[in-house]
């Protein structure tokens, strides 16, 4: 059935000021939808060019939990095997972590690893011993977890997105940390910040990941650990 509108007609005339205030509601809504979503691609675009620049993208999350929580994100030009294999092999850990002191492998794998860490990094205790768990649930995903240790909490896991046309990979890592002696939460997020940044970069510099040679040396530069083994 259609509606015919007639002005005068068929509608009180508060009743058509309520409709037409209801049609300016909707109108205004669909704009704002409208720029909202425009935002948000222009925010994602912004992000993307980033990344393509070689920026390390860094932001805390889970603000309303204890202790502290950070998400990385960068881009590498490489494929999944090459990323994971460079994460996973104490020789790299070395090198891409930050005050580690010793690691040992109590469970061996590829789908599924136990290992034992041993980190001092001088900003709240002097050594933290725990062991975790890591595994891969796809080829593009990947978790771990605290087992036991001095932490009171350890989680995260690591995402790869393929970008299409051989675009690069983006490379995604996101952990919580919860110190089992008291530390401040703005201290605990603010090394987060400072720390894994460096981090993935490293990371990407070890998967000669970085795309041209000068972002290379910058990514290496940026290892907390000995690279004069790496070979450029």
């Amino acid at each position: 059935m259609k509606y015919k509108i007639i002005a005068g007609a068929g509608l009180p005339i508060a009743g058509m000021s309520l409709f037409f205030r209801t049609l300016a509601m909707l109108a205004l809504s669909a704009i704002a939808s409208t720029q909202i979503a425009t935002a948000g691609s222009t925010e994602a675009t912004d992000d993307m060019s980033r990344l393509q620049r070689g920026e390390i993208l860094a932001e805390t999350i889970l603000a309303e939990e204890t202790g502290g929580a950070a998400r990385v994100i960068a881009l590498f030009y490489s494929d999944v095997d090459t990323i994971w294999n460079t994460i996973g092999y104490c020789k790299n850990e070395f090198i891409y972590v930050r005050g580690l002191e010793s690691c040992g492998v109590l469970i061996p794998g590829l789908q599924f690893i136990r290992k034992k860490h041993r980190v001092n990094n001088n900003w709240y205790t002097p050594t933290l011993d725990f062991t975790f768990e890591a595994s891969r649930t796809s080829p593009t995903h990947g978790e771990f977890h605290l087992v036991e240790g001095d932490l009171k909490a350890m989680e995260g896991q690591w995402i790869f997105r393929p970008l299409p046309g051989n675009g690069g990979i983006v490379v995604t890592h996101e952990i919580r940390i919860k110190p089992k002696i008291p530390a401040p939460r703005w201290l605990v997020r603010r090394v987060l910040k400072k720390d894994l940044p460096d981090m993935l970069a490293c990371i990407r510099g070890l998967a000669q990941a970085s795309g041209d040679d000068k972002l290379l040396a910058d990514d290496l530069a940026r290892c907390p650990g000995d690279t004069s083994q790496v070979t450029k």
